[in-house]
């Protein structure tokens, strides 16, 4: 590998030993791969410092070289080179798919044998190679031996051990949906099953170009093999964790679709960053694994009940120095990652949290209680409404007769008054009569 005349045996280096950064009950083991420095193309002519790399795996230690800085090679970030750092397993760019899987997984897949639940997961910048190491590409899915990813070797690895029963699932997380890419869990009764079934899931993947690479993933995907080994009765899981890359704006130029895309991406490996942090740090703390859907579908592969493999893919290049300082500085996170125990804060934490649950139970047992009052006070409406109608008809119907009643004195006042007339007329007749008779007689 070209290195421009910096030695790495005479780069002056931090080292930092994975003994005093790794947990004894850590749940996770951490590699770094190194993608190949890409050589100038009749197509695409390729600045110096794309071809200059920045790193160097020695060992199990990855050196992140002193920053080149001239006209064509500026320093990113103000990140300064010479940290030497141990992991579990360092990968060069000339390591073959092969050996990744028979260094770094194999010693899983025994594990996952034995009944415990098993992850592997990809992360690091877009173009970095994780969808090749992985395996999630068509190309590294039906390719010769020598380009097979990770999945296809563990594949063929699982139906060598005569399992039982074996179903796959393949989910992606897309713009923050959980979108399930085959028909739920399917079984698969050879390798060769599977591999068409993950086939058919992965040609349904949001994949689009973008100035950073053009086949960029823009979901990220998780890969789930259940089996059930002869002799248990619970079944275990393998889950392999393709998760798209981080993107930084200024070199994509992503717009419109691809920039939501984007930030969704970024918000959820942000969001995964801090739960990697709460879970190395020293002391038991929150761990906010509801706080984005990639973390809370990853709860049990980060700090669960999984025996965790983690690798770290970096480009490795001058140009990427920013992105590939910021994915070691992750895994070296991730090396600190531990199983807490409920105990100490935590148990602190637990017995608020208990305490909370129960004020919230109260409080909604008091809620249910001014509800159902309520409801009693809206019945006792009800029925108030219903009386105030029947003694309006009441009244009204008494309003009536007391009507009628006056009308008829009316009518009978009438008649009176016409009879008292009719009989005054006749008494002044007789009085006329009796006078004329009187008139006669004298």
């Amino acid at each position: 590998m070209l290195n421009f005349g910096v030695s790495v045996a005479t780069v002056p280096t931090h080292t930092t030993d994975i003994s005093a950064t790794t947990s004894a009950n850590s749940p996770v083991r951490v590699a770094v791969r190194i993608r190949p420095i890409e050589a100038n193309t009749p197509g695409k002519l390729r600045s110096r410092a794309e071809q200059t790399p920045c790193i160097e795996a020695t060992g199990n230690s990855i050196v992140l070289l002193p920053t080149h800085v001239d006209d064509d090679c500026s320093q990113r970030g103000g990140i300064v080179g010479g940290t030497r750092t141990e992991f579990h397993h360092s990968f060069g760019s000339a390591v073959s798919q092969q050996e990744v899987f028979d260094s770094a997984v194999v010693p899983l897949l025994a594990t996952f044998a034995s009944g415990q639940n098993v992850a592997i997961m990809a992360y690091g910048q877009t173009g970095s190679g994780k969808t090749y190491t992985m395996g999630m590409g068509m190309s590294s899915v039906s390719g010769s031996d020598e380009s097979s990813g990770i999945i296809p070797r563990a594949l063929e690895w699982v139906f060598t051990q005569a399992p039982s029963k074996v179903t796959i699932e393949l989910a992606e997380l897309y713009n923050g949906k959980v979108n399930t890419l085959t028909a739920g869990n399917q079984h698969a009764a050879t390798a060769a099953d599977a591999l068409s079934l993950l086939q058919t899931g992965l040609r349904r993947r949001q994949t689009a170009a973008t100035n950073a690479n053009a086949m960029s993933s823009r979901s990220h995907a998780v890969f789930t093999v259940t089996v059930l080994w002869p002799g248990q009765r619970k079944a275990t899981k393998l889950r392999f964790a393709d998760l798209a890359g981080s993107e930084r704006l200024a070199d994509t130029q992503a717009e419109g679709k691809r920039l939501a895309e984007a930030k969704a991406i970024n918000k959820s490996l942000l969001t995964l960053g801090r739960v990697v942090a709460a879970l190395a740090s020293a002391t038991p703390t929150f761990v906010p694994y509801r706080d984005d859907p990639l973390t809370f579908l990853l709860r049990d592969v980060i700090g669960g009940d999984a025996q965790t493999l983690l690798l770290a893919c970096v480009a490795g290049n001058e140009a990427s120095r920013a992105e590939t300082a910021s994915t070691l500085a992750f895994a070296k996170r991730a090396l600190a990652v531990k199983r807490h125990k409920p105990s100490g804060m935590l148990a602190g934490r637990l017995g608020s949290a208990a305490e909370e649950a129960k004020r919230h139970i109260a409080a909604e047992a008091e809620a249910e209680k001014l509800r159902n009052m309520v409801k009693q006070l809206q019945a006792t409406v009800e029925l108030l409404q219903l009386q105030i109608a029947a003694s309006s008809q009441t009244v009204n119907a008494g309003t009536s007769a007391i009507s009628e009643q006056a009308n008829d004195a009316a009518a009978y006042t009438r008649d009176q008054i016409t009879v008292n007339a009719g009989t005054s007329a006749i008494s002044e007749q007789a009085n006329d009569a009796a006078a004329y008779t009187r008139d006669q007689i004298t």
